[in-house]
């Protein structure tokens, strides 16, 4: 075949190429493609707006005339808490007792509870196997459990005594 033929049919079988690519371009209605422009968001809701009465004093409710008076401070006691080595300050319970029971610890703790006693309890291991503390505290000075002491000894029957507090 001559060359200039070969050309003139390839150059004529690229513009059919294009011509198929561009004719759904040219000759297609864009009309045709239908596109939804309705909103699925609702309207917004008609309300009524609320509205807040202003508050009325009760007649039962007297006005209060004087002034209150100022509370009275407490004097600071006589020594501030001594601090320990990590300089925390240095506290005391009183170890009530101590149970290989867990159930009879807890119930003296919330005996204790019951009576107002701020009271809690550790599990600790020993030789004979786990056992539950129960204290009362903490509180900052040893001799704050003198009382206390006394009397739970006597009423629980029990020989509590006051050890350092750790955290």
């Amino acid at each position: 075949m001559n060359d200039g033929f070969k050309q003139r049919l390839v150059g004529a079988i690229v513009l059919l190429a294009i011509a198929l690519i561009l004719w759904p371009v040219i000759f297609i209605d864009p009309d045709g493609i239908v596109m939804d422009r309705s909103s699925q968001i609702p309207p917004v809701p008609d309300f009524d707006q609320y509205r807040v009465a202003k508050p009325v004093r009760p007649q039962i409710i007297e006005p209060i005339n004087k002034p209150s008076p100022k509370p009275v401070a407490k004097p600071a006691s006589k020594s501030a808490p001594k601090l320990d080595q990590k300089g925390l300050p240095e506290a005391w319970v009183l170890q009530v007792a101590s149970f290989t029971q867990l159930q009879k610890a807890d119930d003296l703790k919330q005996a204790l509870q019951k009576k107002g006693y701020k009271t809690f309890t550790r599990s600790i291991s020993t030789k004979e196997g786990k056992s539950k503390r129960v204290y009362i505290g903490p509180r900052f000075k040893k001799d704050a459990f003198n009382k206390d002491k006394k009397t739970i000894d006597k009423v629980y029957k029990v020989n509590s005594m006051v050890v350092k507090f750790e955290q």
